[in-house]
């Protein structure tokens, strides 16, 4: 398992123009939720009352943007543009997959070419893929999330928290390894593998399939209470640095993840053909 790290971490490096693309497409990201949240939400957190005011402020601040939320259009304004966003982002992603696969695949070809040629070779197919994920994803929310129609209903989700503690836990496993089911997808119809094979596959390696991706979570989980940590302990000039330097090593684990994993594939495929 160590030594696919190992390997994998290479064929991570090798690959520049992938975590330049990635780091950049998730700073553009992350700087258009930014804008949003900076435009619409800090506007709205800068009346709040302060804690030292006249009684009943809070109150009378919270009657207003349940007022403001539920007979106004004022939400409509901020649900399209997150929904703008959202949509957006479903779109560049399969695209984008198809690009970083085919690059880990046809590596005799030149970088920024075959990461274009990819889109163009399988990105249609990749949205299929992308969708089926989606769904397979969100289709468990349908019995996990209870539905909240007042106050009360809040009330009574919290009262028990441990039950939904438990469910989050279950749904957040579930969800990894659907994305870790369609990675070796993919892998299967980028290297044009049959799709039973690509699940036979799969399952006769889920033990280092499992064991490498847990390794590269508990890796990123770390570093992220790391930079936290920094970001609570003093918010200054390097913590931002600090931040940026984080977001460009979180695109290289990103990478190093699937490289890792088509470490994996790869040596399932070959022990097979011996």
């Amino acid at each position: 398992m160590f030594r696919i790290l190992k390997k994998s971490w290479s064929d991570a490096c090798n690959q520049p123009f992938l975590l330049v693309v990635l780091f950049l497409y998730r700073f553009t990201w992350a700087f258009a939720l930014f804008r949003i949240v900076k435009s619409h939400v800090v506007p709205l957190l800068s009346r709040y009352p302060d804690p030292g005011g006249p009684a009943g402020q809070t109150q009378l601040y919270l009657l207003e943007a349940q007022f403001r939320l539920g007979k106004t259009d004022l939400a409509a304004g901020y649900l399209s543009g997150l929904l703008l966003l959202l949509g957006i982002r479903m779109l560049l992603t399969p695209l984008l997959n198809a690009g970083v696969f085919y690059s880990l695949v046809h590596t005799r070809m030149g970088t920024g070419y075959r990461f274009f040629k990819g889109i163009q070779a399988i990105g249609p197919v990749f949205f299929l893929y992308y969708a089926a994920q989606m769904i397979l994803t969100l289709l468990p929310l349908v019995w996990i999330l209870p539905p909240v129609h007042s106050l009360n209903d809040l009330n009574g989700i919290l009262a028990d928290p441990g039950k939904y503690l438990f469910y989050g836990l279950a749904y957040a496993a579930y969800g990894y390894f659907i994305h870790l089911l369609f990675l070796h997808l993919q892998f299967g119809r980028t290297e044009k593998e049959p799709l039973v094979r690509t699940l036979l596959h799969l399952l006769a390696s889920l033990l280092p399939v499992a064991g490498t991706a847990l390794l590269l979570l508990v890796l990123s989980g770390l570093l992220s209470t790391g930079v936290l940590a920094a970001t609570l302990w003093d918010a200054g000039i390097w913590t931002f640095l600090l931040y940026q330097a984080y977001t460009f090593v979180r695109t290289f684990l990103s990478v190093w993840s699937i490289t890792a994993q088509h470490r994996i594939f790869r040596l399932k495929a070959k022990a097979e053909a011996a």
